[in-house]
């Protein structure tokens, strides 16, 4: 399976696992000049910015420690640009950061609510 294909296959199964949990879907692989934002989902009054890290396995570092500090920030630039295009306040509007980790060997799904 290519890079490309586990990554798609991985953000359907985050977007599943969180709109069993009552997420509803907005965007997916919201993309600007800083970056892109792999889903954006709706929790109630919440804006959900999600990353998802898809692995065919943990052999080497586990999925979640693969997230960097840098990408970190370029996800919350990405999201205060799509709320601005929403004609929302990022001040005001309420929002968080989930990360959704996949290991597809194991069709394990981790997901983390406001993770940075």
């Amino acid at each position: 399976m290519s890079r490309k294909d586990m990554g798609k296959d991985g953000e359907d199964l985050a977007r599943g696992l969180l709109e069993r949990h009552g997420l509803e879907h907005v965007e997916s692989n919201y993309t600007c000049d800083m970056g892109e934002i792999d889903l954006i989902m709706r929790d109630t009054d919440t804006w959900v910015f999600v990353e998802v890290k898809s692995r065919s396995n943990e052999q080497f570092a586990s999925v979640v420690e693969q997230i960097t500090a840098a990408q970190c920030q370029r996800i919350r630039r990405c999201a205060q640009l799509f709320l601005i295009q929403q004609n929302l306040n990022e001040h005001v509007t309420r929002m968080r950061f989930d990360v959704v980790a996949i290991v597809m060997d194991y069709e394990q799904a981790q997901w983390l609510q406001d993770a940075f």
